[in-house]
């Protein structure tokens, strides 16, 4: 429609038409000036990549400690890792002693990996690869040595830099209606004008006389001030969404979420709190609750005395459910100094410490039941059974269906064994409010997919609880599981998944392409490195504010200051309201330039002279079609509007309802103003001026 807009403004003044042409080159300025303040940020999305590498290394050459620049790292090179290091290369481990390294920005796993030097099979998923670091990540306990394997483009990091660089964005649905809309409508216009042009040559009223109404059939048939209003309504939806803590980085992404079909949502941080909490305190007997705690409080290295808790999140979280219980961690280490630790260590899956009076310890509870020999009861600690241990490994699997992960413990005093004391069930828990978020969704009509590289059981387990995964959409699958389906298969299951786990960015693209070849509108969410290339594939990319890395913010087009789904499903609402208002002005806008056309069509047929001039009608699209037209931005939304199916995409602007709508209220406000115009003949025969004049301002 711009386009067409250049073309009026060239032709008028190639006619002389200079204050015309003005005009429309006015409208024009604007709509582009306001467009690209409202959008103004530049595509970082490989800068930002770059910049989460490490600026210095820890390498050993020639058989020397040397710091160097990241950059300058090479496969072949020796990394020394420690705790707060990021790792500058993919690499592989050859010693790691108590080495932990938080991956989430990579492989979306909320917890840090322990690493070991244990040789793998060579396909494995990347997320457990538990002998590798990658480049990007940050290692957050012990230390170790890593031979670089890759570098660069090479890389895990680099590998998603690549598909990211191969990523075209798709047209919005807006763009595309409107796109369309403007299509026919120039082709009407052309006609129309063509036809007028032809009809008044016929009648011997001169070729630049005629050229000059055909300019002036353009004018009033364009809607001049749609582009500004479409523009301006996105731009009050952005500043409406930035109250609601969503930042709009894309214009017509507001309106694409409310036409949004499908959301792809993240797990961790999105629909979870992201901040793990003691679910399930099982003690093995009432009276061993109290030597439960007391080891999880001293085998344990945070600390929650200060404003912030220090130490890995899940001790953290241990130290938490301890205090909530009336054990005051800082007392009782007090009571209970600690003699001496033996660390955490990935080959054990445990952890131990000494006290003097007592030895607590911690671990995964296969190993540690494994390894005790002895369970505490009311009457004292008995020797453990095979019974006991089935029992509880029993119990063990039903904790982790319902999505929390086991630690078991055991405590014991100077003068009596290491006893089994109890289980406790850790979980990230979902956020408040999200279980009604989902179903706001559902009632809408959109299918949310949680899409994580946690554990299918964990995965599946926070879907259900927060009613994404249902008989409605039973499917749950992982990576693995989606590279073995074929084209065919994978249409076939998409409208039933509900959860896709431990995923690689690849898996997450094909998700979102296999829902866009079914011509739905992908929404995904996304926080890490991982989902920077979905995040660009989706028709629209929300991006977590707070827990989100900086390429994930640079590859989308939403950023959720927030990081709650519940304000998605805000803007969504927002972006239904927004298309509904664009509709209504277009609407209100042609209904008033269908009566300017019918007024000069009219004035030819009845062979009377021009009632509307170029300028005129011009100033009644920019001034009296305009305002009004933009005050409908402002409208609310319609009742029931988050009750109702999204919009199909195939679906245009205008409906035939909205057509016979235009064609009426164009016909009657044409007939309002030749009334007017022939009273005014009447009145004052002869007197053009006043009769166009008095058109003029009925048309007003």
């Amino acid at each position: 429609m711009v386009g067409l807009l250049s073309l009026a403004a060239a032709v008028s003044l190639f006619i002389g038409e200079n204050l015309d042409a003005a005009a429309i080159f006015v409208v024009i300025v604007l709509n582009a000036l306001v467009g690209f303040f409202t959008e103004f940020r530049a595509e970082k999305a490989m800068e930002a990549l770059r910049s989460m590498t490490s600026p210095n290394a820890r390498v050993i050459r020639d058989g020397v400690p040397s710091l160097i620049n990241a950059e300058d790292v090479v496969p072949g090179d020796i990394l020394l890792l420690e705790a707060g290091d990021l790792v500058p290369a993919d690499s592989r481990l050859v010693d790691a002693r108590n080495l932990a390294v938080d991956e989430s920005s990579l492989t979306g796993e909320s917890m840090p990996v322990e690493k070991d030097t244990k040789v793998l099979p060579l396909e494995i998923p990347l997320a457990d690869r538990h002998n590798c670091v990658f480049s990007g990540t940050a290692v957050v306990r012990g230390n170790g040595k890593a031979l670089v394997t890759a570098t660069g483009l090479e890389s895990e990091l680099g590998r998603i830099s690549t598909l990211l660089g191969g990523v075209k964005k798709k047209r919005t649905p807006l763009e595309e209606k409107l796109e369309k809309f403007s299509r026919h409508l120039i082709l009407l216009v052309g006609a129309i004008a063509g036809l007028v042009f032809a009809v008044g040559v016929l009648q011997g009223r001169g070729i630049f006389k005629m050229f000059e109404t055909g300019i002036a059939l353009a004018v009033a048939a364009v809607p001049e001030g749609l582009p500004f209003v479409a523009t301006m309504t996105l731009a009050i939806g952005v500043h409406r969404m930035a109250r609601q803590n969503a930042l709009v980085r894309n214009l017509s992404s507001v309106e694409t979420l409310g036409s949004t079909t499908v959301i792809c949502t993240d797990k961790t941080g999105t629909l979870t709190l992201n901040d793990m909490n003691v679910r399930l305190v099982l003690p093995v007997c009432p009276s061993s609750e109290g030597a439960l705690l007391r080891a999880a409080v001293l085998c344990n290295n945070a600390s929650i005395d200060g404003p912030v808790p220090i130490g890995d999140p899940m001790e953290v979280a241990l130290l938490r459910v301890a205090k909530e219980k009336g054990v005051d961690p800082a007392s009782l280490r007090q009571s209970y100094p600690r003699t001496s630790e033996i660390p955490f260590d990935s080959r054990t899956m445990m952890m131990e410490t000494q006290h003097g009076a007592g030895t607590a310890q911690k671990g995964a509870p296969e190993r540690l039941l494994d390894g005790l020999e002895y369970i505490w009861a009311e009457e004292g600690a008995r020797p453990l059974t095979s019974s006991d241990r089935q029992n509880w490994l029993e119990e063990v699997e039903r904790v982790a269906k319902e999505g929390m992960r086991s630690l078991a413990f055991a405590w014991g005093t100077e003068d009596g064994p290491l006893a089994f004391v109890g289980l406790m069930g850790i979980i990230d828990p979902p956020r408040p409010g999200v279980k009604e978020a989902v179903q706001a969704c559902h009632e809408a009509g959109i299918h949310v997919v949680m899409v994580t590289g946690d554990h299918l059981d964990t995965a599946k387990s926070i879907a259900r609880e927060v009613g994404i995964h249902s008989s409605r959409f039973p499917e749950c699958m992982d990576g693995k599981a989606l590279e073995m389906l074929e084209e065919k298969e994978l249409f076939e299951k998409a409208g039933k998944v509900s959860v896709l786990a431990r995923v690689a960015p690849e898996h997450k693209l094909r998700l979102v392409q296999a829902f866009q070849a079914l011509n739905e509108t992908v929404a995904m969410t996304g926080d890490g490195v991982n989902d920077a290339v979905a995040l660009k594939q989706a028709d629209v990319g929300i991006a977590m504010g707070i827990q989100g890395t900086e390429v994930s913010k640079e590859s989308s087009d939403i950023i959720l200051q927030d990081d709650r789904f519940q304000t998605i499903v805000k803007a969504i609402d927002e972006g239904r309201r927004i298309f509904g208002n664009i509709r209504k002005s277009v609407l209100f806008l042609l209904c008033c330039n269908l009566s300017e056309v019918f007024t000069v069509l009219f004035a030819l047929v009845f062979r009377l002279p021009a009632v509307l001039l170029p300028l005129q009608i011009l100033w009644i699209n920019l001034i009296t079609d305009v305002l009004p037209a933009l005050s409908l931005a402002l409208d609310p939304s319609e009742p029931g509007s988050m009750r109702r199916p999204p919009m199909e995409r195939s679906e245009d602007i205008l409906t035939p309802r909205h057509h016979r709508l235009i064609f009426s209220y164009g016909t009657l406000m044409t007939v309002g103003v030749f009334s007017v115009v022939l009273a005014a003949f009447l009145c004052r025969p002869g007197n053009l001026e006043n009769a166009t004049a008095m058109g003029f301002h009925a048309m007003v």
